[in-house]
């Protein structure tokens, strides 16, 4: 749980690094990955983990030498990627390729579409039964004088009898009406956790605070579709 937490903090150090900036190391930049068929590949990416991680992507170029020619994979070709050098956290930087919906469920289109094609998501939860992803998403204020975007993150779970991660949770500043109303919604495929939200065992302030708390307990009340 306290890994999971984590996210956070990462998320809250996002920002616009310029490629190859003049003091970087080149082991910020050393990827390794597994293809669809099994391969497994090691290299240098052009970005480092904090600019690496946009709202979507779809490939992943990666070159034998530090700042040498790339060879470009997509989503469908590379199965997996991450990062060797993790800093201080002790998190491995991993990402996977996802078919991920577009956008969160809400009471009009339970099942958004997902991308046309895989996107990377980060890997934050590996349960035998349930895994949880992240991926950060623009978000945009608009006032009478200016408008203002800034990056906030979206959850997902991918149960293993799915073949797309759905989104539970988008981070927000605002006040959220009828908030554990809100949480039954999105917890709905587990009627254990709507549950503890009916019974105040888990709480909205909990759920706000680190929504990644409600993974292994996703992991532990899965139950195979019929």
């Amino acid at each position: 749980m306290k890994s999971m937490s984590l996210i956070l903090t990462v998320l809250a150090v996002l920002t616009t690094i310029p490629a190859f900036a003049k003091d970087d190391n080149p082991e910020d930049y050393h990827i390794r990955g597994i293809l669809a068929d099994g391969t497994e590949i090691e290299g240098y990416n052009e970005t480092v983990f904090t600019n690496f991680m946009r709202p979507w992507v779809t490939e992943v170029k990666l070159a034998d030498t530090y700042k040498g020619e790339t060879k470009t994979y997509s989503s469908e070709e590379l199965k997996a990627v991450w990062f060797t050098a993790v800093g201080k956290d002790s998190v491995p930087h991993i990402y996977e390729s996802v078919k991920a919906q577009k956008s969160m469920p809400n009471l009009l289109n339970k099942k958004p579409k997902p991308y046309k094609k895989p996107v990377f998501l980060r890997l934050i939860y590996n349960g035998e039964n349930v895994k949880g992803y992240v991926r950060p998403v623009a978000d945009y204020t608009h006032g009478r004088t200016m408008s203002v975007s800034t990056y906030t993150y979206m959850i997902y779970y991918l149960t293993k009898d799915s073949d797309v991660a759905v989104a539970f949770w988008c981070e927000t500043g605002d006040i959220v009406p009828a908030m554990r109303k809100v949480m039954k919604f999105y917890l709905r495929e587990f009627p254990e956790l709507v549950e503890m939200v009916e019974n105040k065992e888990l709480t909205p302030n909990e759920f706000r605070d680190n929504p990644a708390i409600v993974l292994p307990l996703m992991n532990k009340f899965y139950k195979p579709k019929k």
